[in-house]
């Protein structure tokens, strides 16, 4: 993308496409030469349903505070004051827009307390075999994840990397439809062109 995606930090944003392997199990996410980046120390969530992503060097990048098995805040550093809110990630109801097999996921950022129309919505593939992450309601792409043992992420140029592994640290987390007896291609090809025209709920 030409203009930065930027809602961590903008100096996550890189002028060239990275790749990243996320240790589900674990919860830490590694650079293509294979260093760590990003990793989550408790992979469970405590008794205050908050959870903490660090950098590689043990700086708080964000804390995930879990309000239920489908929604959940996130917040810059280690505090859950309203203050350093960033965004919001909603599971979506099932209903007649959203195809079988699919989850789908709104984004909203702070700045968008209303939350009529999400920033970004993520798109999860069966049982998490592969996901995408969409620009609001365009079919603009800034990250695609493929499942081999864990997430191997592929994120655009100038898009917030950082963004990018949070939102699938709650992925990870989320209850997925099951599409194990949907395996024919051209169910494949339906819900692809299907997902290109999900509106926003």
């Amino acid at each position: 993308m030409a203009n930065k995606v930027s809602v961590i930090n903008p100096s996550y944003c890189v002028p060239h496409s990275i790749i990243i392997q996320i240790n589900t199990e674990k919860g830490v996410a590694y650079s293509e030469r294979d260093d760590r980046l990003f990793y989550i120390q408790d992979t469970s969530f405590t008794l205050h349903d908050r959870r903490v992503l660090y950098d590689n060097t043990k700086n708080p990048i964000v804390t995930f505070y879990n309000k239920s098995s489908e929604e959940c805040k996130v917040f810059k550093g280690e505090s859950t004051d309203s203050s350093n809110f960033l965004f919001r990630v909603k599971k979506m109801k099932k209903s007649s827009t959203i195809p079988s097999g699919i989850t789908k996921l709104n984004v909203f950022l702070a700045k968008n307390p209303d939350e009529e129309k999400s920033e970004f919505r993520v798109i999860i593939y069966g049982s998490k075999r592969s996901c995408s992450v969409y620009v609001g309601e365009s079919p603009t792409i800034v990250a695609q994840v493929e499942n081999n043992g864990g997430f191997k992420v592929s994120v655009n140029p100038n898009v917030d990397y950082a963004f990018i592994v949070a939102l699938l640290m709650i992925v990870k987390d989320i209850k997925c439809s099951d599409t194990s007896t949907q395996d024919s291609l051209s169910a494949g090809i339906e819900m692809t062109s299907a997902i290109l025209s999900l509106p926003i709920e």
